[in-house]
């Protein structure tokens, strides 16, 4: 499945059903650590390092199955392979019965050694995010100097899929920004043979959680994480409908990225996933973006790009501290 087609079905849902059927796609937040510093992302908020317990993860993946769950992705605010134990997830989810199982890494530990046990495991796909198109400006941008062994990591990747006949697909993403303006076609240019697709992501505030990226970019007013385009979406979020994210403190978000449990509606060790995903706490969330009444929500500070005063769901599962409010671009 390609990434536009994704972004295609993130959209075929219905804004009035406030109890939507159990999603068919689920983010597992396997970790919350990053080995990247990339300067427009909030991850360096996240606080505390969390990390999924593995027993309660396999046990989460059985209860999503059941409750017709058939994607799912290992990872969300952290790197995923960071984790050591992460081919044991998806060889998990697929001996479960999962039929797609996709991860995003920044490539830099996706070495060869730790890369073939996820992908023998039975992976379907990996999207690397690579942010520049130059050694110098990867560096500005991620923080590390690491680009040319991504992009070896990525050239060894599609020799591998040769050799060994498995069919998962490669995917690459870049977010443009003032640091790397007309790189594009430089990684491109580099990569093009070896993948099955680039995506330009625009720059977006992160769920509402990077505002500071108004100071430097062009966030465009609707971005949503920089996928979705204003007119695609009349100021509703598709993914409260239609999917939802495990965090590695084993609560369940409403959004992928939100990296201070700002959206978390339950803690899922004292609440059943499907209970869960019709709890109070969501429908609330669903209806406010039905009507159009995000305020004091990150939801609004996300899909209207503006820094306006935003509360938890639930302040007892929130992290600490929370999000900075600088005052930015109200309205």
């Amino acid at each position: 499945m390609s990434l536009s087609a994704k972004k295609s079905k993130r959209m075929d849902v219905d804004f009035n059903n406030l109890y939507p059927p159990f999603p068919r796609e689920v983010f597992f937040d396997l970790n919350n650590t990053c080995n990247s510093k990339c300067f427009f992302c909030s991850n360096s908020k996240v606080g505390k390092p969390a990390y999924l317990d593995q027993a309660f993860g396999f046990k989460l993946l059985r209860d999503f199955f059941a409750c017709g769950a058939r994607e799912v992705a290992f990872f969300a605010t952290g790197e995923p392979f960071l984790r050591q134990d992460l081919a044991a997830f998806v060889r998990e989810a697929k001996a479960i019965g999962y039929e797609y199982v996709f991860l995003n890494s920044n490539g830099i530990a996706a070495t060869p050694q730790r890369v073939m046990p996820v992908l023998e495991a039975g992976l379907d796909s990996i999207k690397f995010s690579v942010n520049a198109g130059t050694r110098a400006s990867y560096k500005k941008v991620h923080g590390v100097d690491r680009f040319d062994q991504v992009i070896e990591n990525i050239q060894w990747l599609h020799g591998y899929r040769i050799k060994s006949g498995l069919s998962f697909r490669i995917y690459v993403s870049m977010v443009p920004t003032t640091l790397t303006e007309g790189e594009f076609p430089l990684l491109a240019g580099l990569l093009n043979d070896f993948v099955d697709e680039i995506d330009g992501r625009g720059c977006s505030n992160q769920g509402g959680n990077m505002l500071e990226n108004n100071k430097t970019e062009k966030i465009d007013k609707g971005n949503l994480l920089g996928s979705l385009r204003q007119g695609h979406h009349s100021g509703k979020c598709p993914d409260v409908f239609s999917r939802c994210t495990v965090t590695p403190e084993g609560y369940l978000s409403a959004c992928v990225v939100d990296y201070q449990n700002y959206l978390v509606v339950a803690d899922l060790h004292k609440t059943n996933i499907k209970d869960a995903w019709h709890h109070e706490a969501y429908v609330a969330l669903r209806r406010r973006h039905a009507a159009g009444n995000l305020l004091g929500t990150v939801c609004h500070n996300c899909l209207n790009n503006c820094d306006m005063p935003a509360e938890p769901l639930d302040p007892a599962l929130a992290k600490e501290p929370k999000i900075k409010r600088e005052g930015q671009g109200k309205t």
